[in-house]
């Protein structure tokens, strides 16, 4: 695990395009724990950039093959192999092969929803992998962790109220979407900590994230 601060997170954005750049800017500001440095070219990441980040967002854009030059993948592999978690955010019909190969510690789709990115960074930040579905292949999605994990597995409503716990619902709001009382979803949430043996909603969102439990 890499992230150096336990009470905020320290995100660099790599992004050629400048709507990109600031897009992914606005969503990581909903967080008040996630600190956010911007830069556009390779020369950017310097040492002194990158040496306190515990994660780089690589936007890596529409055109594929704007992005296929040797400075840009030597930068970002050897960012990888000195231990700093990289998400790389690909077009939605593009192929996460050579992102694999590099070594990244998330492959998401350029589009993902705002929540799914801050739950996919906090996940990396604990040293876990995290790939979208839509960018999975069959073989790498069958080899993935299940509920076969966990001694007793979570029922569908208990799935759905971790879905919201990823979104970072409180009970009350957990309630109101699920048509329950706040009374009953706190049950439910307390299930699903009890069930993942874990004794935090964070805790449980990266856990879950692991087993292949949530979709991001």
């Amino acid at each position: 695990m890499r992230r150096h601060e336990e009470d905020s997170l320290n995100v660099i954005v790599f992004a050629e395009d400048s709507l990109s750049r600031h897009g992914l800017a606005a969503i990581l500001d909903m967080d008040p724990a996630i600190v956010a440095v911007l830069v556009e070219t390779p020369a950017q990441l310097t040492k002194e950039k990158t040496v306190n980040a515990d994660v780089l967002v690589w936007d890596m854009g529409w055109d594929f093959s704007a992005h296929d030059s040797t400075e840009v993948w030597e930068t970002v592999t050897d960012l990888v192999e000195d231990g700093l978690p990289v998400i790389a955010m690909l077009p939605d019909d593009d192929s996460p092969g050579t992102a694999r190969q590099m070594g990244v510690a998330g492959i998401l789709p350029r589009g993902v929803k705002a929540h799914q990115l801050l739950a996919a960074l906090y996940a990396v930040a604990e040293g876990l992998s995290v790939t979208d579905p839509s960018l999975a292949t069959p073989l790498w999605m069958s080899s993935a962790p299940s509920q076969q994990s966990i001694p007793e597995p979570l029922t569908p409503r208990e799935l759905e109220v971790l879905s919201l716990l990823a979104e970072g619902l409180t009970n009350r709001a957990i309630g109101l979407q699920l048509g329950i009382s706040e009374n009953t979803a706190k049950f439910h949430v307390q299930a699903v900590l009890t069930k993942l043996d874990v004794s935090s909603r964070t805790e449980a969102v990266v856990l879950a994230t692991r087993l292949g439990l949530l979709t991001l």
